[in-house]
């Protein structure tokens, strides 16, 4: 009987362990961040900084990596702004048992297949705090300029720790414009910068982000339980808002919102990783 007994305390402490252990590694990987966002984490809930008035962002990001390195860069701009996240997604069941290369090349394609971030929604405060398409076209091109012959997603079987790509998307806040993915990963850090090579424009009109001034960085991090998955803007030499025939567009926030709807996408990707 006290065996039994002892048996049963001892699994129960060990599912207590359990959960415990993701909010623990966390921070063990961000050691720098509040109690208040360990608890947004362990929630679910996405945590972010920005820059302006003084703002710190590289918190967000696992020292060494090389999100981190550019968080660090964007947060000593003294022009434009930048906004830090970060997340934590637990592994799903399929994810766990697999071993960490093939997890690498798993989310690496999950992340490259942004043809399913065609509908991508986002809520509006414009349109009263409704839902609306983001993102209506996304697709890779052949070359920089070449829109005649878009491609499918490409499928990787080897784990590239280099890689480069031109996207063509088309989104409601700045119409159709090109882009170049370049991806500097490792065995554990998944790091794809987007730069703009085309301008945002606002109502098709009015130029918001010259070509080059905008800087979009996704990543992932691998923990031993659970992915950190990171998101940097940064926009140089540009001030926050924009003001075109009274309408003013509040760039930060424009961005965030993007990062949001990245994110709400990305976890709906990695669900679908058998």
């Amino acid at each position: 009987m006290n065996k039994r007994f002892l048996f049963i305390v001892l699994l129960c402490l060990l599912c207590v362990a359990g959960l415990f252990a993701a909010p623990d590694e966390v921070r063990k990987a961000l050691p720098n961040l509040t109690e208040a966002e360990y608890q947004a984490l362990e929630e679910g809930q996405m945590v972010y900084g920005r820059t302006i008035d003084g703002g710190k962002i590289a918190q967000y990001f696992v020292e060494g990596s090389e999100a981190a390195k550019r968080a660090t860069l964007a947060q000593a701009q003294e022009s434009g702004f930048s906004i830090g996240a970060v997340s934590y997604i637990p592994y799903s069941a399929a994810l766990q048992e697999k071993q960490t290369p093939a997890r690498q090349l798993a989310i690496f394609n999950a992340i490259r297949a942004i043809s399913t971030q065609e509908g991508l929604t986002y809520i509006s405060w414009r349109a009263g705090n409704k839902e609306k398409v983001l993102i209506e076209k996304s697709s890779y091109m052949e070359d920089s300029k070449n829109l005649n012959k878009l491609l499918p997603d490409p499928v990787a079987t080897v784990f590239p720790y280099t890689a480069e790509s031109y996207v063509y998307q088309r989104d409601s806040s700045f119409g159709g414009n090109r882009y170049l993915h370049t991806y500097t990963n490792t065995d554990k850090e998944i790091f794809v910068e987007i730069s703009n090579i085309s301008n945002l424009k606002v109502l098709g009109l009015f130029t918001a982000v010259k070509s080059g001034q905008l800087s979009i960085i996704m990543g992932t991090y691998q923990l031993e339980d659970g992915l950190l998955l990171v998101a940097l803007t940064s926009v140089r030499d540009r001030s926050p808002e924009v003001s075109v025939l009274g309408l003013t567009v509040d760039l930060p926030s424009a961005f965030r919102r993007r990062i949001v709807a990245l994110q709400n996408w990305f976890i709906d990707q990695l669900a679908t990783i058998h």
